[in-house]
């Protein structure tokens, strides 16, 4: 390529940057990294075709991305399937560089808001910013708890603002009762409480947030200023009294003896799933068959399954065959945590499972007298 109409549909060096508005330096600089080789006159001059404009184009708009140029060489150079996992790549990045602004520009507003008019600025006003930014690091921290964005989002706040007034009073109010019996009228209205407002926080009511149950788990591992919370709160003691008034729930239909029983087979049991499948299988075979003749021998069935779980879950104890026996007529007053174990248990919302609970209720009255009648057959004559 020696003469002028041999380059013709190629550009100079100096024509080329201003057709891309880019700098000869910046082309000397993406050729020296092999990013965008011009070809070579026979003189040794650089020369730009048409096509280089495009490919310079993608330099740019990833490098605008904020992509590192050796890595925009990677993903030029190979196949185009690279490309969205840089642009995915980066889009996290970008995300996370906006969140950081975010929180500087909150904790800079918080500064703001906190001056008082006509008064001298405090100079310690950029510590509290410092450590308000710290602060919302630390929140970032707590993401890594959460599986998916949307269910981070839904928990954000209470990282960020601490628990609402509702939960503190809640807090306040199981503090105070720490040395009551964990079955008490009182204990059991607190367990119903926070029960309430934990259905709230995992339906994703803004105003009672509060952490999943997988980073309360890992609270070990928390950064500072959340562990802080924690003991502020006296959270471990008021969550350790909850989980027991939790546990004593069912207490008042039992006997002293026979609850004392089903609190030591409960810390016996290792593996409650078997029971657990048993019962999700039963109450969804009833379920689906709500229409039958309740006298019929598809009814008798399934009420010769219900009794039979009823004397496994009694461990083949009259007493707590009995209590189990006085929950269950009892389910219309349910409180609020047994009702939640049982329908939890039975994997249905309230409706399903109270038609469920009649329908066994009835089979299970034409169900005893039969068996009663066929046991009587049975009997040796004297």
């Amino acid at each position: 390529m020696s003469t002028r109409d041999d380059l013709s549909g190629f550009y100079q060096i100096h024509e080329f940057a201003e057709l891309a508005g880019v700098t000869i330096k910046a082309l000397h600089h993406y050729d020296r990294l092999g990013l965008l080789k011009p070809r070579r006159t026979d003189a040794g001059y650089r020369i730009y075709a048409e096509r280089d404009l495009e490919r310079l184009e993608q330099i740019i708009a990833l490098k605008f991305l904020g992509v590192p140029l050796k890595q925009i060489k990677a993903v030029l150079d190979r196949a185009a399937l690279e490309l969205p996992e840089a642009l995915r790549s980066q889009r996290k990045a970008l995300e996370e560089r906006q969140a950081l602004l975010g929180r500087a520009i909150r904790a800079v507003r918080a500064a703001e808001e906190a001056l008082e008019p006509g008064k001298p600025a405090d100079p310690a006003i950029l510590k509290r910013i410092i450590e308000v930014i710290d602060v919302q690091n630390e929140v970032e921290m707590m993401k890594q708890y959460y599986s998916t964005e949307e269910a981070w989002e839904k928990r954000r706040r209470y990282y960020e603002e601490g628990p609402s007034e509702e939960w503190q009073k809640l807090y306040r109010d199981v503090r105070a009762a720490l040395g009551e019996d964990p079955a008490s009228g009182e204990a059991q209205a607190l367990a119903d409480r926070w029960l309430e407002l934990s259905i709230r926080a995992w339906t994703g009511d803004p105003a009672v947030q509060t952490d999943s149950g997988s980073a309360w788990l890992h609270r070990d591992d928390w950064p500072p200023t959340m562990k802080r919370r924690i003991a502020e709160f006296g959270l471990e003691e008021i969550t350790a009294f909850i989980q027991q008034a939790a546990l004593c729930a069912r207490k008042k239909y039992f006997s002293a003896e026979a609850w004392a029983k089903v609190v030591a087979n409960r810390m016996a049991s290792k593996d409650y799933t078997p029971f657990w499948q048993a019962r999700v299988d039963l109450f969804r075979d009833v379920a689906s068959s709500l229409g039958e003749d309740p006298a019929g021998e598809k009814a008798r069935s399934l009420a010769a399954r219900w009794l039979a779980q009823l004397d496994q879950a009694s461990y083949g104890d009259a007493a707590v065959k009995a209590g189990l026996i006085e929950e269950w007529k009892d389910r219309r007053n349910w409180s609020a945590t047994v009702r939640w174990r049982e329908e939890g248990l039975a994997m249905m919302n309230t409706d399903q499972f109270e038609r469920v609970a009649d329908f066994i209720d009835r089979v299970v009255a034409f169900s005893i007298p039969a068996r009663t009648e066929a046991s009587q057959r049975a009997r040796p004559r004297r």
